[in-house]
């Protein structure tokens, strides 16, 4: 049986939207969730300025580990490191860091309706969505999302900073297509890292060897100096000779 979230792609309107969806889905081929580390950038390089990547903590709270660009400059900062709840309008702080856990308890996929008003005072529509990945781990603990608003017939975009306003959310769990006959296509296997070599653990090191000499060795030569030198000094004594040794 294929495990699918079934229909909640129609709720999507913007086409990066459903381009993440469609890609998130193909990666997953039947599992809850897909890893973080299968997720390839540059298979959805043209929703990047927008997309998000979320960290589940112990404590319950939902951190930014990655944002784009062009989100940033939509919320007016830096979002890498801040929580999720810097998102949203005052009074509603909370809707985005809990669409995000239902995602990972569920599991599920999470659509949310949402209104913003920029600084100019002109409103706009939009959607994000809320996608459950595995961690590095292998806990479910990562989402990834992306948040993109509606007015394709408008040139412009809309003039930061600006916080979203939630209209309302779905979450669509995971289900059994009973309708599909089609075996489960298999997970693929997992990436199995190269071993590291561990002290204690690892194969003996070769020696060294000498290589064998083609010729036999040289011998000690001694070079006395120059032999038509003065033998001694001016009061008799002995001169000190130089003696270099090569081997």
């Amino acid at each position: 049986m294929i495990r699918n979230y079934r229909k909640i792609e129609r709720v999507m309107e913007h086409p990066s939207t459903q381009a993440l969806y469609a890609y998130w889905n193909e990666l997953r081929a039947g599992r809850d969730a897909p890893s973080r580390s299968e997720v390839d950038p540059r298979r959805i390089a043209g929703g990047l300025e927008t997309m998000f990547i979320l960290e589940h903590l112990e404590g319950g709270q939902t951190r930014f580990r990655l944002a784009g660009t062009g989100l940033c400059e939509l919320l007016g900062m830096e979002l890498r490191g801040m929580m999720v709840e810097t998102l949203m309008v005052p009074g509603q702080e909370s809707e985005a860091a809990d669409i995000a856990a239902r995602v990972l308890q569920t599991p599920g996929c999470g659509v949310m309706r949402l209104r913003a008003t920029d600084a100019q005072g002109v409103d706009w529509a939009g959607e994000a969505i809320f996608l459950p990945l595995y961690s590095e781990m292998g806990e479910m603990a990562r989402v990834i999302g992306c948040v993109n608003f509606l007015e394709a017939e408008r040139r412009s975009r809309p003039a930061g900073p600006l916080r979203l306003r939630s209209l309302g959310t779905r979450v669509s769990p995971l289900q059994e297509d009973l309708l599909s006959g089609l075996p489960a296509p298999a997970a693929p296997a997992p990436r199995v890292p190269a071993p590291v070599p561990v002290e204690g653990f690892a194969e003996p090191r070769a020696g060294f060897a000498r290589a064998p000499r083609a010729e036999p060795a040289p011998k000690l030569t001694a070079i006395e100096g120059n032999p038509d030198a003065p033998r001694g000094d001016a009061d008799g004594r002995a001169r000190p000779r130089l003696r270099i040794v090569e081997d």
